[in-house]
């Protein structure tokens, strides 16, 4: 315990330049110039914890950095506003390479999670959505062909579309969890793999942001955002384009499922204890350990969630 200390005081102390919350903050910048966004757009905290995989406390304490720096101007009642429209991108690191360029939109998950529910028929065919969801015909066949390609669905031999089978089932669920542990635990040990120190901090921030939550509870979105945001970024740190992949289409499937688990749960004091060991041992370069570790605790998880999961698509 003593030796975990001194490492925590000598790396905060590396990266003592910038905080946390200026880390969070270039990357909303980042979004900022990339959006395209105007002077006195409004800057919305769910917006950037939905893009970025954070939850609203960590972006509200970046948005008051960027309010600091003159980026946004915070208006009584009303929220962040953007003050001047960006015209450069701050040295920061490549967190890009985590965004979901899928296609997969909040309208493809809602016909996914209504297929789970029972409210749409494993068979159908394009007009039951439009009229459904009140959607123009371009809208539904987007998500339908981004449905399509992360294999979700398939096209019916002459007319209409059909649900593929794993998508409802418990043992393909499990198996995503075992294919888990076998690429992120193989990601450590890619020849590749470099510890990224800031990306590191920010996860830390994230895991005790939950920790210390007063409340001792956090909603299905935020606790699966924070967990996307954890793994994705440890498995990014190999540099292998198809382990993280891999790893985002499994997750994709997983939010499908997992958003009809809870509408909120106790905090998962286990689990964020045991994502921050994983960061000692990964910022320590203990390698070997650190992929051994990440197999048990994905194991672990694995077995508290497959019931669960196991009582929602048998229904």
């Amino acid at each position: 315990m003593a030796k975990n200390n001194r490492f925590r005081q000598i790396f905060m102390e590396k990266t003592s330049n910038k905080t946390s919350a200026e880390l969070l903050a270039d990357k909303i910048y980042e979004e900022i110039i990339s959006e395209g966004f105007e002077a006195n757009t409004h800057i919305k905290e769910l917006f950037f914890s939905d893009k970025l995989k954070v939850s609203r406390t960590p972006i509200r304490a970046a948005f008051n950095v960027l309010e600091q720096q003159g980026i946004l101007t915070k208006k009584p009642n009303q929220g962040y506003f953007l003050k001047v429209r960006p015209n450069k991108v701050p040295q920061s690191f490549d967190y890009k390479k985590l965004s979901d360029d899928s296609g997969l939109n909040s309208l493809c998950y809602q016909i996914g999670q209504d297929y789970l529910k029972g409210q749409i028929d494993t068979t159908f065919v394009e007009n039951q959505l439009i009229n459904k969801y009140q959607q123009n015909r371009k809208s539904v066949q987007a998500a339908l062909m981004a449905m399509e390609k992360d294999h979700w669905i398939s096209r019916r031999v002459g007319y209409g579309w059909k649900f593929n089978s794993f998508i409802s089932s418990p043992v393909s669920y499990a198996q995503s969890y075992r294919f888990r542990v076998l690429i992120e635990s193989a990601a450590l040990l890619e020849p590749t793999f470099e510890v990224n120190h800031d990306q590191i901090v920010m996860l830390r921030m994230s895991q005790r942001e939950i920790l210390n939550n007063k409340e001792k509870k956090v909603s299905a979105a935020e606790m699966f955002n924070a967990g996307v945001l954890f793994h994705e970024t440890i498995v990014g740190m190999a540099n292998n384009v198809f382990l993280l992949n891999a790893l985002k289409k499994v997750n994709r499937l997983r939010r499908l499922i997992e958003y009809n688990v809870y509408s909120e749960r106790a905090i998962p004091k286990k689990e964020c204890e045991e994502h921050l060991v994983l960061l000692d041992l990964i910022a320590e370069n203990k390698l070997q350990e650190s992929s051994l570790f990440l197999k048990e605790h994905i194991g672990r998880v694995a077995k508290e969630k497959e019931d669960i999961a196991t009582q929602l698509l048998n229904k």
